[in-house]
């Protein structure tokens, strides 16, 4: 008895480890993350999606396309902070965020924007308008 709750264990350990190696392979390439972020409409899933790309992101990718990727975390940040969950169905879901929570996120989305902005004359003038909405989005807030 003793030794099979012992054994018992030991499974459900090794079945954790492997399981979170799975979920921790979002995606296999930094435009794979980008092209599923895309996909979803749920702002906390883009962010995911960004954050890996940019984890994996190699100077091959191109710095134009990580200043995009940077822009697309900062707009999905700031939107999930001010309680837009992106959900699309038959009612719109927002939530409410402390205090704490928005102000760490928008902090984020200013680190993300300021690193976005070495490329900014390179982006296109979409992307520039989103970057400038934005800074007023975080300056308003």
């Amino acid at each position: 008895m003793k030794y099979s709750i012992h054994l018992t264990l030991i499974i459900l350990a090794f079945h954790s480890l492997s399981s979170e190696g799975t979920l921790s392979k979002l995606c296999n390439s930094f435009s794979d993350c980008t092209a599923k972020a895309l996909k979803t409409d749920i702002y906390r899933k883009k962010i995911s999606f960004y954050e890996e790309a940019l984890r994996i992101f190699k100077k091959s990718d191109g710095d134009l396309a990580r200043s995009k990727v940077l822009l697309l975390k900062a707009n999905a940040t700031v939107r999930e902070a001010l309680g837009d969950t992106g959900y699309k169905g038959e009612i719109a879901l927002k939530v409410t965020h402390k205090p704490e929570y928005k102000s760490a996120q928008l902090k984020k989305a200013t680190a993300d924007l300021d690193e976005a902005e070495k490329q900014l004359e390179e982006l296109g003038e979409g992307e520039r308008t989103l970057f400038a909405e934005l800074r007023e989005m975080i300056k308003s807030n």
